[in-house]
């Protein structure tokens, strides 16, 4: 597909850019995607498969959402049907599926420093080849981004960086270099400023004459984009800036590529650019269909799914915060994601979005609940342990009241590994002041906010992405009884089956299997990872308790089982232990169920795990 790229005409580039989308709407509707960004730089992709060399030159795609189709046109066509089903292709780019994939990427704000650093190397094996980071408007907001722009200056020669504007983070844009960003060289001011400067320039004296004349032009007009436009805060990290320009005229994204690519200073190209160009419902709706499950090819409509957690979050959240006045939430640019939308509908201002900036999120929720106020910070799991070090030092080593809703806890399915919320009971728990909860279902995550509210200290509540069990009532629900578990079922052999937060589902299917096969085990639900209930080891010792099974969505190592052993440890019991969950892998990409059985989080393996202890 590249040779087919280079060798077309800009009317054939057009056809092409038809056919990718087609595509990309024909896999997203089937299996689900981000699919308005990867809409948005279908232009831009073929361009620079037009200009680059890549078996020479670099692209790197921040977070890969944008990444669609450049996968389809450098060696994946025939597989993106396969796009985020087992076995097939990520949704992101990924180094080990393909050459063209210089670097896996997942989470926002990292290509401009993998860029800076991947030119480095290239630079020290004696390779002049060029590295081009694409960056949206929302990644730049982040910490990491500016931090590597701060090195520009030094490292950057021979090096492109793409800003795909399109006035949208995953939901709506915010901050200050949003509206920065939107200052568009085709904005009415820009084009009255520059005739106000024709005007100004054609009434200097007769000495400026001839190729005079027309240097004062250029240079008053390139002064004037970089003073209306966000060149002048490029340029101050040793960009050359150019642009904007439109991302989706593939003639003027070649004609510009062509002009940069043979310098050798860092250059920073502004595109602006349409998310879900090219589809009426993801252009409308772009946020929806940043990142959406199967929908109707024809009309959008989204397949029915199952309540999620994060939808009864969304519906219980505004009874809470009318009652707690207290209360503010603050959301990293996924107000949607989080189930913070309603809440913000209502009391928008007691809903903080502070950008791609989860580190901010949270020092800021510091400086809130230091303030007198009581802040919940709705973050993926996944991308919380961006902020681990603010989490430590900003918020629990002063024991600030900050409550955590840690969203997409465990195996989050199709977006793979970037994405599963597998570290955070093991980055949580080890910290001093930190509780942690994880509900077996959507009631007992509204009970743990209840219980929240009533510990002095940070808390940290995981659950995970998809479906709930029931739905929440809006009226007041009761706190738990602080780090107390609860006893499912007792039974009558020396096994006990000990799950956290939702798998306590197929620890209730194990426990009715084996008592199928006459093998009465007893089944602990833990609720509070940290601290853990005294109760489960009084119950261990006066039941005579000699075999634990435990089973957890997160990482074995350092997971709940392990503070298990290390608490039995402490106690000085001896009890033979089985940990199941995920071991020591960043597991794959496919549905919550494949992955759940080829990890092992299956009533089946507990099952073998007590026999294994009975035995």
């Amino acid at each position: 597909m590249i040779e087919t790229v280079k060798n077309t005409d800009t009317a054939g580039l057009c056809r092409l850019a038809d056919d990718v989308r087609n595509l990309m709407i024909d896999s997203v509707s089937c299996n689900g995607g981000h699919l308005a960004s990867s809409l948005g730089t279908v232009e831009l992709t073929i361009a620079l498969l037009k200009v680059f060399d890549l078996e020479e030159d670099k692209i790197i795609w921040d977070v890969g959402h944008q990444a669609y189709a450049y996968k389809i046109l450098t060696d994946r066509k025939e597989r993106f049907h396969t796009l985020r089903t087992m076995g097939g292709i990520s949704g992101f780019p990924k180094m080990s599926e393909s050459k063209y994939d210089f670097f896996g990427t997942g989470h926002g704000g990292t290509s401009i420093s993998a860029g800076l650093g991947l030119r480095e190397a290239l630079k020290v094996r004696g390779l002049d080849s060029k590295v081009i980071s694409v960056i949206g408007d929302g990644a730049m907001t982040s910490g990491l981004a500016l931090e590597a722009m701060n090195n520009v200056d030094e490292y950057g020669r021979n090096t492109i960086t793409i800003l795909n504007d399109n006035d949208m983070f995953i939901s709506t844009s915010v901050g200050a270099l949003s509206k920065w960003f939107s200052r568009k060289l085709s904005g009415q001011k820009y084009s009255n400023a520059r005739a106000e400067i024709k005007q100004i320039l054609s009434k200097l004296p007769p000495f400026f004459h001839g190729e005079k004349i027309v240097e004062v032009i250029r240079k008053a007009l390139n002064s004037s984009k970089t003073l209306l436009t966000p060149g002048i805060l490029f340029e101050g990290f040793g960009y050359q800036y150019v642009g904007p320009i439109d991302g989706h005229n593939i003639e003027e994204l070649v004609e510009t590529l062509n002009d940069i690519k043979s310098n050798s200073e860092p250059v920073l190209l502004h595109v602006h650019t349409v998310k879900g160009k090219g589809c009426e419902f993801a252009q409308k709706n772009p946020g929806k269909f940043h990142g959406v499950g199967p929908f109707n090819r024809n009309t959008g409509e989204v397949n029915p799914s199952s309540p999620s957690f994060t939808a009864y979050l969304s519906g219980y959240l505004p009874g809470l915060f009318k009652r707690e006045p207290e209360l503010v939430a603050i959301t990293a640019a996924m107000p949607d994601g989080t189930g913070l939308s309603t809440l913000r509908k209502q009391m928008p201002e007691r809903v903080y979005d502070v950008g791609m900036s989860e580190g901010h999120a949270v020092t800021f929720a510091a400086g809130l609940a230091a303030g007198g106020l009581r802040p919940v910070v709705a973050i993926y799991s996944t991308f919380l342990q961006r902020s681990l070090d603010n989490i430590i030092h900003d918020v629990a080593l002063q024991n600030l009241p900050v409550i955590f809703l840690v969203d997409r806890a465990g195996l989050v399915g199709d977006d793979g590994p970037t994405h599963h919320g597998l570290f955070d009971i093991s980055y949580l728990r080890m910290i001093p002041n930190m509780t942690v909860m994880a509900p077996r279902d959507e009631a007992e995550m509204a009970r743990m906010i209840e219980t929240a509210l009533t510990v002095k200290g940070p808390v940290a509540i995981r659950y995970p992405r998809g479906g709930g069990t029931g739905k929440v009532p809006s009226s007041k629900l009761n706190a738990l009884k602080y780090g107390k578990g609860e006893l499912i079922s007792k039974g009558n052999s020396e096994i006990m089956v000990v799950s956290t937060g939702i798998m306590d589902e197929p620890a209730c299917r194990a426990v009715e299997m084996l008592k199928k096969k006459r093998k009465m085990v007893s089944h602990y639900d833990l609720k509070f990872i940290k601290p853990l209930p005294d109760e489960l080891f009084e119950i261990i010792l006066k039941n005579n308790i000699t075999g634990i099974v435990s089973i957890e969505d997160g990482i074995v190592a350092g997971g709940a089982g392990s503070a298990i052993l290390e608490e039995l440890s402490a106690r000085k019991m001896t009890v033979k232990c089985r940990m199941i969950g995920v071991n020591d892998t960043f597991s794959t990409h496919g549905t919550q169920k494949e992955l759940r059985k080829l990890e092992g989080l299956t009533a089946e393996n507990i099952v073998k795990a007590v026999e294994s202890l009975l035995n």
